[in-house]
């Protein structure tokens, strides 16, 4: 396949001459690509703080849809963009994924019922795969020495999100409710359709082959989506309900049926053979896994500081929002602040030794966390290691999928990645609040959680970052940088 021509100054291309230094260009392009990539994370946070607003202004009891209906469409959506992105380039369809963004939370923004309301969040879920092309863009447009540092730095700016994000909750929904939420996303997602039309540039099609595999998309897409719909509604449906189970095993029979699909299709939408390789398939299982993880755990974080502090009853702190924004700035400081460290010595360090650390200390921090985190104090600490590794983590996923996948499959290997933790973090968030309900008391019809059931749930997260760890050991070498605009091959080594 050979990539059409376009005119040099809209190509991207490595500049003629860069040896690995960053200029304003890259530096703004940069910018196009990650403010739209952590509003996903922010967008995250603040609905959860605009859920109660929702749920009182409509009367509603079914509001956990207001933030399952992003994750379903989404998931649903990944297969189709990660294919649209090979045979487009990503910058189309990040446009067209942003302008869909605008238009479903504009919808929200003005919805007189919850149903409308739900149909704007379904629209506004089309950007909800939006990674899946930024860090495709990351390789296509850098140089070869910045495309680790800056997939990096992409994927580390979480902290910084975090950090100023309930903040920002706060004022809007106190001051305007849900739709003052709905009304900034809007803003934001429009200003990232404008950085992106005016400062990234395109990027080559990667496919140019004839047909459309919408059959593999719909039902890998479905499949998946039918799946984390399961796990989402088995808390209140009951695990081993007909519906849940019905959910369940149809998602996982999609599944099965798509890879039957692709081995017969003449244009597959996943190239199944990439995945076979060990070092991809340990990099998207345990990077999916980690950062399930490090997304997971401080929402729970945030409900034992926010719940009410009843002896015998509930084991929360008792926080206010503001409080709890105030004391959270150290832990996502630490984040960011790893995270860019991290993003430097991804230049001049293998990959696996960033993202060893990160799991160590990731894991250690959530095990801590689990004796200790009844007051301020023991809060910061054990959250500011937590969050230490996290950085690393957040920082060296996105790099290790670069060291194993060519340009060509990078797309594919960051949509699976995207699609892993979604699946991944549906399963955490259930075994979370599984938990949690195990050791929940239920007092004047409202359901409190005990401290032993948070406890179980920072350590149950500790484990799993061990098994993620254990997994990572078995990454083989990562030979080779990419070269110049990123084009890179995997070795003979690496496809076994």
């Amino acid at each position: 396949m050979t990539p059409t021509s376009a005119s040099p100054q809209l190509d991207a291309t490595a500049p003629a001459g860069n040896d690995g230094k960053w200029t304003p260009r890259l530096v703004a392009v940069l910018i196009a690509l990650a403010l739209p990539t952590q509003l996903l994370a922010a967008a995250g946070i603040l609905g959860a703080n605009a859920t109660a607003s929702v749920a009182g202004s409509f009367q509603t009891a079914q509001v956990a849809w207001f933030s399952l209906t992003v994750v379903l469409v989404s998931t649903l959506l990944t297969p189709f963009v990660i294919k649209l992105g090979d045979r487009f380039g990503t910058k189309p369809v990040m446009l067209a994924m942003t302008g869909l963004g605008v238009l479903g939370d504009l919808i929200a923004a003005l919805a007189g019922s919850f149903p409308l309301l739900l149909l704007g969040r379904a629209i506004a879920g089309c950007y909800g795969p939006f990674a899946a092309m930024a860090f495709p863009a990351v390789r296509e447009i850098f140089p070869r020495a910045l495309v680790k540092p800056a997939s990096g730095i992409l994927g580390s700016s979480m902290g910084l999100v975090a950090l100023a994000a309930p903040f920002l909750a706060g004022w809007l929904v106190d001051t305007w409710g849900y739709r003052g939420v709905m009304w900034f996303l809007a803003a934001m997602t429009a200003l990232s359709f404008v950085l992106i039309a005016l400062v990234v540039p395109r990027t080559p099609r990667r496919d140019h082959r004839p047909g459309f595999d919408w059959l593999g998309g719909l039902t890998l897409g479905g499949g998946l989506t039918a799946v984390v719909f399961a796990l989402g509604q088995g808390p209140s449906w009951g695990w081993l309900s007909g519906r849940t189970l019905g959910w369940f095993g149809g998602g996982l029979l999609a599944v099965v049926l798509f890879v039957l699909v692709e081995r017969r299709s003449a244009h597959p939408i996943l190239d199944l053979k990439v995945l076979t390789r060990r070092p991809v398939a340990l990099v998207l299982v345990t990077g999916g896994l980690a950062q399930s993880i490090a997304f997971t755990l401080p929402a729970i974080g945030i409900m034992l500081a926010l719940f009410p502090s009843i002896p015998g009853v509930s084991g929360g702190l008792g926080w206010t929002g503001q409080h709890n924004a105030v004391v959270g700035v150290s832990w996502n400081l630490v984040m960011f602040v790893t995270g860019l460290f991290a993003s430097r010595l991804l230049r001049g360090t293998d990959a696996r030794l960033v993202w060893w650390a990160g799991l160590l200390l990731m894991g250690a921090g959530y095990g801590l966390m689990g004796f200790f985190h009844g007051n301020e104090i023991e809060l910061v600490l054990t959250a500011c290691l937590a969050n230490f590794g996290a950085g690393f983590v957040l920082a060296g996923s996105p790099a290790l999928v670069v060291g194993v996948v060519s340009p060509a499959e990078q797309g594919i290997g960051s949509g699976m990645l995207n699609m892993l933790m979604n699946l991944f973090g549906a399963v955490v968030t259930a075994m979370a609040f599984a938990v949690l309900t195990e050791h929940g008391t239920v007092f004047h019809g409202n359901l409190f959680y005990q401290d032993a059931g948070f406890a179980w749930v920072f350590w149950i997260g500790a484990l799993l970052t061990a098994v993620t760890l254990l997994l990572s050991l078995f990454i083989p070498p990562q030979r080779g940088e990419p070269s110049a605009g990123g084009i890179r091959h995997p070795t003979d080594e690496e496809r076994k």
